[in-house]
């Protein structure tokens, strides 16, 4: 029950979250400025050289392309969840949900991951020191591109 209350009083804060805003699109047709910034942000904290940085952004489109499909899903059974719960179902239903929702988070957590290993294998030893302290600023790249 406690388990139940708690995916209740998150819900609308993840919702609120996926649905946050959106961004201005670079008018060169680039990437949005707010995940610009964020990239060069992450470029300046591990000190990417240009190669490197040109090498991660790749690593990241091709990464944010993948959890496109996985992340719409997510949503949608977000979305599924919530309506469950809303609706006073209960059981193997919301067991159900919660499994499907658990399943398609952790498939966009190891697509995040696996971007990140691959930008990891571009850093130098002295730039390596100082990549797990800025994983969380790529994940943020990568989910907020998607959410805009």
């Amino acid at each position: 029950m406690l388990s139940r209350i708690l995916i209740i009083g998150m819900l609308p804060a993840a919702m609120a979250f996926a649905q946050w805003g959106h961004r201005s699109e670079d008018p060169s047709g680039g990437m949005p400025r707010q995940m610009q910034s964020q990239l060069d942000q992450f470029a300046e904290k591990l000190k990417l050289n240009k190669e490197q940085r040109t090498q991660a952004e790749t690593i990241m489109d091709a990464a944010r392309e993948a959890m496109g499909p996985a992340q719409q899903k997510l949503i949608e059974a977000r979305r599924n969840l919530a309506a469950a719960l809303i609706g006073g179902q209960s059981g193997d239903a919301v067991d159900k949900l919660t499994k499907t929702y658990a399943s398609l988070s952790a498939q966009t957590k190891a697509l995040e991951a696996n971007a990140f290993v691959k930008i990891c294998a571009l850093l130098k030893p002295n730039q390596q020191s100082k990549a797990v302290q800025n994983f969380g600023l790529m994940a943020q790249i990568l989910t907020n591109a998607l959410a805009s």
